[in-house]
């Protein structure tokens, strides 16, 4: 199995989280111990791509230059442009691999937490059709009610009824027929037909009962604080890495201005709809990002003193 395959990357998250969590027992410190571990072994090569993006940077008025002489010899300019970067050893696919890299992993770790998720959902249901709804306790975190809904004021605190047919639906390949077998024994589904339907009175019932016994009757899961975290963190994560790194041939070649609004809307929109712990994970990488980017930035601008400082002595 090749080691890029996102479901084997996601099984071993989850044993990674499953683990940590028995020592650290705050779900939302093992999302953060373990998003930091992967952000560290990808480290290295994200540093070499930033590196490679301040060379690029560096040699973009060179570039412009060459574009300028050699606009109607396109081999000419090939030629020019690829002995450039390899005088200054610089790889224009360099930041193909980081960005490949962190995508595999976003979504080893989405599928990973939404198997979580899932998990920790469906065993609520069942300890509460065994035990009695007044026995639960929800795992709460911060402002959020159910760690396994998202951090939204229009979520509910519990799966709807719609949502937890979806959610037997789309976890059929995991959910065993044992567990099913229970849900319909004691009346939470039914079977008519071969089609699977809830019985929205008796799932509502039950509910409505685990609400009430964490005392929280008429409430909404969240307030849209990670949502609106993320967003921000986006466009802060843009905004600073365009006024670090600035480069405007670039930035009109790729979209990239439009994209320092399209990515804080979709980060918002991935926080609304997905449970809180994946939202956490999402929050955080996004700051990781931001204190990479600031303490890279005075890193690079320290040593490029360092070197002009020699050079004038020189």
């Amino acid at each position: 199995m090749s080691f890029l395959n996102d479901n084997f990357i996601a099984d071993f998250f989850i044993l990674a989280i499953e683990w940590i969590y028995q020592f650290l027992q705050e779900y939302s410190l093992t999302i953060i111990v373990v998003a930091l571990f992967v952000r560290l072994v990808l480290l290295p090569i994200d540093v070499k791509q930033r590196v490679n993006s301040k060379k690029m940077i560096e040699v973009n008025p060179e570039i412009e230059s060459m574009k300028k002489r050699y606009g109607n010899n396109p081999q000419q300019l090939n030629l020019h442009m690829n002995k450039l970067y390899k005088e200054r050893g610089i790889s224009p696919m360099a930041g193909c691999l980081p960005l490949l890299l962190q995508l595999v992993f976003l979504l080893a770790f989405y599928g990973a937490l939404r198997s979580i998720a899932a998990k920790e959902t469906m065993s609520l249901i069942l300890r509460a059709t065994e035990n009695g709804a007044s026995n639960i306790e929800l795992t709460r975190w911060l402002w959020v009610n159910n760690l396994w809904q998202p951090d939204s004021g229009m979520a509910g605190i519990m799966p709807s009824a719609s949502e937890f047919l979806t959610f037997l639906q789309s976890n059929s390949n995991t959910i065993t027929s044992q567990t099913m077998g229970i849900l319909q024994s004691k009346g939470l589904i039914l079977f008519n037909e071969g089609i699977l339907s809830i019985n929205e009175a008796a799932y509502n019932a039950l509910c409505s009962g685990i609400i009430s016994a964490n005392g929280m009757q008429g409430l909404k899961n969240g307030w849209f604080i990670l949502p609106l975290l993320s967003g921000g963190a986006m466009f802060l994560q843009q905004k600073i890495s365009s006024k670090l790194n600035p480069n405007p041939a670039m930035e009109q070649q790729m979209g990239m201005g439009m994209m320092k609004y399209v990515y804080p809307i979709v980060s918002f929109l991935i926080c609304l709809s997905s449970n809180t712990m994946f939202a956490i994970y999402w929050t955080f990488t996004s700051i990781y990002s931001i204190a990479v980017d600031f303490f890279f930035n005075v890193y690079y601008k320290h040593k490029e003193e360092k070197k002009r400082v020699l050079q004038q002595k020189k």
